[in-house]
């Protein structure tokens, strides 16, 4: 079983990594999930991504998630591509 990589873009600015993870949670198994932010403010860029444990599970999170609106914002989601040759 190989763990996928689910971008997560539209988050508010006040988005931490636990609210991430708690997000996808009920989709699958969360190995890792970070809020990207910004160096000097320390604020999310409103984007992050999530590990979760198979591609089956990245792709139930985003047909379930993509286009939802949490807090005012509209989710986008997308699987990454696998850079692992």
């Amino acid at each position: 079983m190989s763990k996928s990589v689910v971008y997560v873009g539209g988050l508010s600015e006040d988005a931490s990594d636990d609210h991430l993870r708690a997000l996808l949670e009920a989709y699958g198994v969360v190995a890792h999930a970070a809020v990207i932010r910004y160096k000097q403010s320390g604020k999310s860029a409103g984007y992050g991504f999530v590990q979760l444990s198979s591609r089956e599970e990245a792709l139930r999170a985003v047909a379930a998630l993509d286009g939802a609106r949490i807090g005012g914002n509209c989710l986008r989601l997308y699987v990454t591509r696998d850079l692992r040759h």
